[in-house]
């Protein structure tokens, strides 16, 4: 459409200089064919439709002209024609602007055909079910989240009960007394620990410093009654399992007995203890000497409670002050002789047992050494 404007605006200016435009085309030895129908013809191929040029007026009616040369005559007959094509070709123009000024129907669209989806939805279904978790790796992912936040928390509590219970300084006597309670306490704490593990009960440590430090900070999670029924039953399963552990101790004594007593060498004390002379050594020990003895205290089971000889030290006293045990073996020796004894309970620590390292019942084996003897003047000024 602003192509057809912009003819018609070029239109009117060719209109405005009418006879200089149809003079300068004829007198330019072209075709004759003004340049709007050019244009015309170029953009939209309009036809032109030849039509009668009008009958003039008659001739009563003006004066009559003067007479014109037969060349003019024939100059003022292509003018007019020239100009009637114009008027024609203005005419069809606004026709055409006419037309397009019209609304047009909307085209309809074709209809898309319908899709079917389905076998995309259930490819899809079988993608996700293939890519899926199963449950019990959920159910365990979620344990182990919840595991990993326990043993966080544990942490944290630990590191603060750290912190509550190492003191900044230790300079005055009063943190150290203070400090050294607290070292008692856990060497306790240690020792019922290690007892319990030989019974076979293990007690987390993580949660027994978070009782300590929240007693200290008196904020227990437990009330009373639930921390005495905790006890009791922590008690009745100590005493259990302590009753079975003797009971063990002292069949593996009676059965470790049994078989020293059948090796070769070995007599029975009339004490009731059983004894193998390793090596007699020499010279008398008289009942008044200082005896110097070094011992090697063990288990059954092969556990070492106490090595003199590995520790580097000795026992010297007078005879008559050492134990009826140790007195009736040095009796069995000479100076520098040694010997092995495997001995009752009865004989020993009894029922009571040294705690933590000596259990009760325990059948003993003694390795014993007499590493000097000398008469009491003598060792004096030694």
């Amino acid at each position: 459409m602003k192509k057809y404007a912009e003819g018609a605006v070029a239109l009117l200016l060719l209109i405005a200089g009418g006879s200089a435009l149809a003079a300068g085309n004829a007198s330019g030895g072209d075709d004759g064919i003004p340049a709007l129908l050019k244009f015309a013809e170029q953009q939209q191929a309009v036809p032109v439709v030849e039509k009668v040029p009008p009958t003039p007026p008659p001739a009563a009616s003006k004066p009559k002209p003067a007479p014109v040369p037969r060349g003019d005559n024939a100059r003022l007959a292509a003018l007019n024609q020239a100009l009637q094509r114009q008027a024609d070709t203005i005419r069809l123009l606004e026709q055409q602007l006419a037309t397009q000024a019209q609304p047009t129907m909307p085209v309809p669209l074709p209809k898309a055909a319908p899709v079917d989806i389905r076998p995309l939805v259930a490819a899809l279904k079988g993608v996700r079910r293939a890519i899926a978790t199963p449950p019990d790796l959920l159910a365990m992912a979620a344990a182990l989240a919840r595991q990993q936040r326990l043993v966080a928390e544990q942490e944290r509590q630990l590191q603060q009960l750290n912190r509550q219970l190492q003191p900044p300084e230790l300079v005055s006597v009063a943190d150290k007394q203070a400090y050294a309670a607290g070292v008692s306490l856990g060497r306790d704490i240690l020792r019922l620990q290690e007892e319990n593990q030989r019974l076979g009960i293990e007690a987390d440590r993580s949660r027994l410093l978070a009782g300590i430090g929240d007693t200290l900070a008196g904020k227990p999670r437990l009330d009373n009654a639930a921390i005495d029924s905790a006890l009791q039953a922590a008690d009745a399963v100590l005493q259990q399992a302590r009753q079975q552990r003797q009971q063990d101790i002292r069949q593996d004594g009676k059965a470790y007995l049994a078989d020293f007593a059948k090796q070769p060498g070995v007599q029975k004390d009339e004490l009731g203890f059983y004894y193998r002379v390793d090596y007699a050594g020499s010279g008398q020990i008289a009942a008044g000497d200082n005896v110097d003895i070094v011992v090697r205290e063990s288990l059954p089971d092969g556990q070492v409670i106490k090595d003199m000889e590995l520790a580097g030290t000795v026992i010297s006293q007078p005879l008559a002050q050492y134990p009826a045990l140790f007195r009736a073996a040095i009796g069995k020796l000479n100076k520098h002789g040694s010997m092995t004894l495997v001995v009752p309970a009865a004989l020993a620590y009894g029922d009571k047992g040294s705690p933590p390292a000596i259990p009760p019942g325990a059948t003993m084996i003694y390795t014993l050494r007499v590493a000097d003897a000398l008469p009491q003047d003598r060792s004096r000024q030694k």
